[in-house]
């Protein structure tokens, strides 16, 4: 008894010292490789750990090119659409760069800061040597590994452990006729992060993405053969065949980095101890980030022509189900008054491809191209909505009128004919309007009125002017006026600029004058986007307002305008080391805000507060 009490005191003490180890904050940076080839890329990543992470600033990385970056954080299954974090879990934050050498050399990649439960921490420096493009990569020790313990299991993810695989809805349709492809993710592992690498090319096809502004991955789980799967519909894209035969869509071509578990043997004294069953055989085991590339499957589909044998004259290629609604909002008016016209096609098919109708108006008429709004839905189901052309006519004469009706013309995919759907016809009264002296007429073309005004004048009712016989304008005040008036203004012209050339002579304090009043404007612009709740344009121009700034305020060129030279800048204005990392924090927010997955872990309105008050407190600096 007494022995078992000694074993669990001592578990217990092994315990608070590793949670005192591991339980302070750190940022860890790992990079797999020592020595690049010029032009290769590679990746840099920081590991965050130990606490609430509120910013993170990123290196310069002077001396090379970023291609590339994703965050994520948390454990379990990370997913990724559109740059924008879909599922996630809680934990380590993740930070990773690709980064392509542009000149040949040694360098050391700075270091990178968080703040981390409202203190400053930084990483190590990263130092990486960059050959000729004809050598090969060196792998790196810049990795940290815990101390006497080695990888005894290879960490490749098994082809059956992810996989991605293409569906269509139908092998045999018409031409025109919607066809739904679904690639969808299949693994059994944890994915940390995705990016599709290469879409196909769709020849023969018009296409339309279905997945775009879609922020939430249809998942759900699925068994093939003993083993359960999660899968995820990363991708949906609606086809329209534009011709007959058998058409290829090519394979859809994935990167991802999936995490893969691998056991470690240890030489620790106590590692047999601990990987007793009783603890779990996982205790040390660890967690690898692989790159693994993955290939859809090719599809084929055997595209139908359509009949030619009933095919009306005025079919233009509409497959689907549509109706038509066509409506004037007047059949009365007086002449020179605007008379509306609206011609609406609703259904399921290619709205996009139906072309404006062609309406046959009364020459009296003056019209004009028509307003097209598009209200077209894009779903997982495809494509449906409505499209409206709206005319704006304009009668110059008075009479009656009539609009000739319009057929739409479409093939019905249900009974596999052709429909035709015809607009109403409509007349029109126009009465003479005040002050219209034209002639009024009952004609529906007023081509068969002619004026004859060439042999007898109308009589002028208007005042008419007289000018005295003997004067002339030559030699007269106004000929000397405006003779001399050219000189005048020329004069004028060149004092004027020539003082303008003057005050912005100096253009670095041009600029610096009008940099805050610059600044003010850009975030009160973003004041009214953060309102009408737009997040892409309110962080673009927080964005420019915090770079435009400092690049006034500083005389910064924008061809020079790097974090690094900002920091350069601070240091010779004396501007303290805390505010300078202030402003280069509150940039980095909301540069992950605007690219960033999961956008950063501030909000917009916080990222606007700290924009505001970093501007203020540089001004007071600057004074």
């Amino acid at each position: 008894m007494k022995k078992t009490k000694y074993i669990f005191s001592f578990i217990l003490l092994c315990l608070i010292g590793v949670n005192l180890i591991y339980g302070q904050a750190k940022i860890t940076a790992t990079c797999k490789y020592s020595k690049v080839p010029l032009n290769s890329a590679f990746q840099v990543t920081y590991t965050i750990t130990g606490g609430t992470l509120s910013s993170f600033v990123k290196p310069s990385f002077k001396n090379f090119s970023v291609t590339g970056s994703y965050q994520s954080s948390g454990g379990g299954m990370t997913l990724y659409v559109n740059g924008k974090l879909v599922q996630g879990g809680d934990g380590e934050a993740t930070y990773t760069y690709t980064l392509v050498p542009t000149t040949i050399g040694k360098y050391t990649i700075d270091a990178a800061k968080a703040k981390v439960n409202n203190e400053w921490i930084e990483s190590e420096t990263i130092t990486i040597e960059v050959t000729n493009s004809g050598s090969t990569a060196t792998a790196s020790n810049n990795s940290k590994t815990t101390k006497n313990t080695t990888t005894t299991s290879n960490t490749e993810a098994a082809d059956n452990d992810i996989f991605l695989k293409a569906s269509i809805d139908k092998t045999n349709p018409y031409i025109g006729e919607q066809v739904i492809v679904t690639y969808k993710l299949y693994t059994r592992i944890p994915v940390a992060q995705y990016g599709i690498d290469k879409l196909p090319a769709f020849t023969g096809f018009w296409s339309q993405d279905l997945t775009k502004g879609n922020d939430k991955l249809v998942q759900y789980s699925e068994t093939i053969g003993n083993a359960k799967y999660t899968v995820a519909e990363i991708r949906k894209v609606a086809l329209f065949p534009q011709k007959s035969g058998v058409l290829k869509i090519e394979p859809l071509n994935v990167e991802c980095i999936v995490q893969v578990t691998s056991k470690q043997k240890n030489n620790d004294p106590f590692a047999d101890f601990f990987n007793d069953p009783f603890f779990g055989s996982s205790f040390f085991n660890t967690v690898s980030n692989v790159e693994k590339t993955l290939n859809s499957n090719a599809l084929s589909i055997n595209v139908k022509a359509l009949p030619v044998s009933n095919q009306p004259a005025e079919f233009e290629g509409s497959v689907g189900k549509f109706t038509l609604s066509a409506e004037i909002d007047k059949t009365e008016a007086k002449t020179n008054d605007a008379i509306k016209l609206s011609y609406k096609i609703t259904g399921t098919g290619n709205l996009y491809l139906i072309e404006k109708p062609d309406f046959e108006f009364p020459s009296d008429f003056e019209t004009y191209d028509p307003d097209i709004k598009e209200n077209i839905s894009t779903t997982a189901t495809g494509i449906s909505g409505s499209k409206t052309f709206s005319y704006l006519l304009i009668p110059r004469s008075a009479g009656s009128f009539t609009i000739k009706p319009v057929n739409f013309v479409y093939f019905d995919l249900s009974t596999k004919n052709y429909v035709t759907l015809t607009s109403p016809e409509f007349n029109i009264k126009i009465e003479k309007g005040d002050n219209d002296e034209n002639t009024t007429i009952s004609s529906v073309d007023k081509k068969d009125i002619k004026y004859l005004n060439s042999d007898i004048r109308y009589i002028k009712t208007n005042n008419s002017s007289f000018t005295k016989i003997g004067s002339h304008f030559y030699g007269s005040l106004l000929f000397f006026i405006m003779l001399l008036l050219p000189i005048v203004l020329f004069t004028l012209f060149v004092i004027v600029y020539r003082k303008k050339m003057k005050e912005n002579s100096n253009i670095a304090m041009v600029r610096n004058k009008k940099a805050t009043g610059v600044a003010r404007k850009r975030l009160k612009k973003a004041g009214l986007l953060l309102k009408e709740n737009q997040k892409e344009p309110f962080l673009d121009e927080v964005f420019k307002a915090l770079w435009g700034y400092v690049s006034d305020k500083l005389n910064i060129p924008i061809s020079e305008l790097t974090k690094d030279s900002v920091s350069e800048k601070f240091k010779e204005k004396n501007i303290s080391e805390e505010l300078s990392l202030e402003f280069l924090s509150t940039l980095n927010n909301c540069e992950y805000a605007r690219f960033a997955p999961d956008g950063g872990s501030l909000t917009i309105e916080q990222i606007y507060n700290e924009a505001i008050n970093i501007i203020t407190k540089m001004e007071k600096e600057l004074k």
